[in-house]
């Protein structure tokens, strides 16, 4: 977060534990004034009740007009307290609205230009936030390594432009092919992983078959731009209690390598 996002942060919260602070107080104010209604309510009820421990003795007339102003001394104490539960509704509000931008902002930076995926910086953020998800839930997260193979000889083939078509669309062939809810990195120039939350490794394969068949399509219909896009898959998955490290070191391993002349699939 950046100094003034911070700084503006450490307001709004010292105001909503000001307002806390301010309706704590009107609150034990309120307790002491129903306490004295409650005594008003016993004398008018009961005369003698409560005065009969003092030497003054109050007339009905007054019982009346003092529990008149308590009652308006706690109606005015409430409209206080209203106000006061508005103002830290508002500046809750303008917190988490604040840190929603921040949020948003500083993952906007993180995002790659070309694919509209995240860039290999949000790694080190989301690995360990879904690594605790998954032990928390006591799941199993499962990541997906996807190379292009022979990407460095695009430019030759298609060119640049090209180049960064086939990037566009193998990532609009791996949206299709997984959940809203996986999370797709660009790891290097023709890498990428795919974070899957809740998943065994069979269902991240199920996801697999199906990329690839879209792959093989799309290597069909695109077959006159001069470029045959070959994946090379590798999967791994991570449960409780083992160590994550190990699982991303898995993906080194090109598990197997699809080619669509072959009509290859990972199993």
């Amino acid at each position: 977060m950046n100094e003034a996002s911070a700084v503006l942060a450490q307001r709004l919260q010292a105001r909503i534990k000001s307002r806390e602070n301010r309706g704590l107080a009107i609150l034990i104010v309120k307790m002491l004034v129903y306490l004295v209604l409650a005594a008003g309510l016993l004398e008018l009820f009961y005369p003698g009740t409560v005065t009969k421990y003092f030497d003054y003795r109050p007339t009905l007339t007054q019982v009346s007009l003092g529990l008149f102003g308590i009652v308006l001394t706690v109606f005015v104490l409430d409209m206080i307290q209203v106000g006061n539960w508005q103002m830290i509704r508002r500046a809750r509000v303008d917190l988490i609205t604040e840190l929603s931008r921040h949020d948003v902002v500083e993952r906007m930076t993180m995002v790659d230009a070309v694919t509209g995926t995240f860039d290999k910086r949000y790694l080190d953020e989301i690995i360990p936030r879904e690594v605790a998800r998954a032990d928390r839930r006591e799941t199993t997260l499962t990541f997906v390594r996807l190379t292009i193979e022979g990407f460095d000889s695009a430019d030759r083939t298609v060119g640049f432009q090209g180049g960064e078509k086939i990037l566009k669309e193998t990532v609009q062939l791996m949206k299709r092919c997984f959940r809203p809810t996986d999370i797709i990195v660009r790891s290097n120039v023709a890498d990428f992983i795919v974070i899957l939350p809740e998943t065994a490794k069979n269902g991240a394969l199920t996801a697999t078959r199906r990329l690839l068949g879209k792959v093989n399509e799309w290597n069909r219909r695109e077959a006159a731009h001069g470029f045959t896009l070959e994946l090379s898959v590798g999967l791994a998955d991570y449960t409780k209690g083992r160590d994550v490290r190990d699982s991303l070191s898995a993906l080194e391993a090109r598990v197997q390598i699809y080619h669509d002349q072959q009509g290859a699939q990972p199993s």
